[in-house]
């Protein structure tokens, strides 16, 4: 099993860990409670396994996310030489898996921490194997249209 550590919590959640290659760490994994385990553990391997051009696409949104919102409150910009050097402001605070729409398409809801920040940290969706959101936390549904083309969603258009 990908999740370990599984328990119900006081929502009637399951609730485990799951361990993400990208990030090198573990992260807590929040599952819908009309989800299942066999729904979440296809999430999760799916993420460990993206591709080097979705990440890279998830990286370049996250660098446009965190370089406005330094313009925005008036501090430098951070340079990075290659988009995965971002990833080092990057850490994991949780996945929520959703109930599915369909069984055999893995959506992803991770909502992660980032030094730029602090206060609503970041959130990435991916779904179908397409990024769909990249931005700060606003609990976006994962199913919906994921506020593409807002000024608060920093995934390009033409990659959607």
């Amino acid at each position: 099993m990908v999740i370990k550590n599984l328990k119900t919590n006081e929502y009637s959640e399951l609730e485990g860990e799951a361990y993400l290659e990208l990030f090198n760490q573990t992260i807590k994994v929040y599952i819908d409670q009309d989800s299942d385990i066999e729904y979440a553990e296809l999430c999760i391997t799916d993420l460990n396994n993206l591709n080097e051009e979705l990440i890279v696409s998830l990286c370049e949104a996250s660098i446009r996310y965190c370089n406005e919102f330094l313009d925005d409150i008036g501090e430098e910009m951070i340079k990075f030489s290659k988009p995965k050097d971002v990833l080092a402001h990057i850490t994991l605070n949780t996945i929520c898996i959703p109930n599915p729409k369909n069984k055999a398409e893995a959506v992803i809801d991770l909502e992660l921490n980032c030094t730029w920040e602090e206060e609503h940290g970041m959130e990435w969706i991916i779904r179908n194997g397409e990024v769909r959101y990249v931005g700060p936390y606003n609990g976006i549904n994962p199913y919906g249209n994921c506020d593409i083309g807002e000024d608060w969603n920093y995934v390009e258009v033409n990659n959607v």
